[in-house]
């Protein structure tokens, strides 16, 4: 890019040549180098302003726009930090300005404005090439800090009053306060983490507004839809998954769950282009990551605990199942009473009935899940109770009729003998 066309060299000669050699020779201002400093600088700010347009329909390609804007946009930024080094808090969030007070500390002002008026003009003519990683202007921050203040109080308060998770809220509440507590002299805020926190308290009032139940997993759904990449966030649910998973019984439960897990984070809507921070990879991938590892892990724990057997045999029973004429509440009803009569010796009833839940299926339903079977098993129901011992009343009369047979054959063969 040629010299001529960086259309901010007037600023930066003024701002570290110019005030530097200025103010080390005088007090304040005298009114002629005040009044001519003034209106070259609203005269380059103009000029700037229309030859601008202009030179990006030169420029054509994408590329090159996208670079042109997003450089003007730091080094307006850096003017401004550096005006804003030199001017109290109130004077950055306050837009006017005398043009005849001759001291420096209105001309720092007067500056300030001016380079603020060309980015708001780059800002808004031009918002899809700026860098949303650019550092904030101090006056973007203060006056952000201010309303997040006023409105995470209230969040917060509305918030505290339900019976969601505080523990994740804490998490949530985080990088508000981070932004609220940041010194605007050496702050890293960004406008990608305004953005951020701008739609995420937008997300957390329309959450609030809605239906009251399940507040803790509808809360997870938004940080996940905003692609909330922060570490603690990730900490917080893969220490929850885990908890979960270790108070599982068997394997195959913490599989099924696992799996379960999986397919709702990869079908989980999620903002396009939106992340908390651009340094980590998104929410999504990084549970799916997780997820899959988890995963892997348990299966290879599977194939340890199962080792005594050899791929061969493990492979033979892969796909097979019992078929009976039971019903799932009949089959529950009925292994309960087989273990409640001490006919089974197994202690751990939930891994017997995984086991059949598994190795057993019914001539109505192809797969017997282990949450069904289990909860038949515990079920009290007249109905199936009494159908059972129907079933075993005919088991009693096939087996009297087995041994007539056999009875008679015995009889046979002791006459002939």
């Amino acid at each position: 890019m040629q010299h001529q066309h960086y259309q901010l060299s007037y600023f930066e000669k003024l701002i570290h040549v110019d005030l530097k050699q200025a103010t080390s020779k005088q007090k304040e201002p005298d009114s002629t180098f005040f009044a001519f400093s003034v209106s070259d600088i609203i005269s380059n700010k103009n000029s700037m302003l229309q030859n601008f347009n202009q030179y990006l329909c030169d420029l054509g390609k994408r590329k090159q726009v996208d670079w042109y804007v997003s450089m003007h946009q730091h080094q307006l930024v850096l003017l401004m930090e550096e005006m804003a080094t030199c001017l109290p808090e109130a004077d950055l969030i306050c837009q006017q300005v005398s043009l005849t007070e001759a001291t420096w500390l209105n001309l720092y002002k007067i500056i300030y404005c001016n380079l603020c008026e060309l980015l708001s003009f780059l800002e808004r003519k031009f918002e899809c090439y700026l860098d949303i990683d650019c550092r904030l202007p101090s006056s973007y921050l203060i006056t952000a800090k201010t309303t997040l203040f006023q409105d995470i109080d209230l969040l917060r308060e509305r918030f505290e009053a339900t019976a969601v998770d505080k523990h994740l809220l804490s998490i949530v509440f985080q990088p508000f306060t981070d932004c609220i507590k940041a010194d605007r002299r050496d702050s890293s805020i960004t406008y990608r983490q305004l953005y951020f926190l701008k739609e995420m308290k937008k997300q957390l009032f329309e959450l609030l507004d809605g239906r009251a139940d399940d507040l803790t997993e509808r809360l997870k759904k938004v940080l996940h839809y905003l692609n909330f990449n922060s570490v603690q966030y990730f900490d917080y649910w893969t220490e929850a998954i885990n908890t979960e998973i270790e108070n599982l019984p068997t394997i195959r439960e913490k599989l099924d769950r696992l799996i379960y897990l999986q397919k709702k984070v990869n079908q989980a809507t999620v903002k396009p282009g939106f992340a908390y921070s651009k340094l980590r990879a998104s929410l999504q991938s990084q549970l799916q990551s997780w997820l899959a590892e988890e995963i892997n892990y348990q299966k290879d724990k599977e194939s340890l605990e199962g080792s005594s057997h050899t791929s061969e045999e493990l492979g033979r029973w892969k796909d097979f199942k019992v078929l009976t004429n039971f019903s799932v509440p009949q089959l529950g009803n009925f292994l309960r009473l087989l273990m409640e009569s001490g006919f089974y010796l197994n202690k751990n009833r939930t891994e017997v009935l995984d086991f059949f839940s598994h190795f057993f299926t019914t001539v109505k339903q192809d797969s017997v899940s282990p949450g069904s079977l289990r909860s038949n098993f515990y079920k009290d129901n007249a109905a199936v109770s009494k159908t059972v011992r129907d079933i075993l009343t005919d088991l009693v009369k096939f087996s009297h009729k087995g041994m007539s047979v056999a009875a008679f054959f015995t009889l046979s063969i002791s006459m002939i003998i």
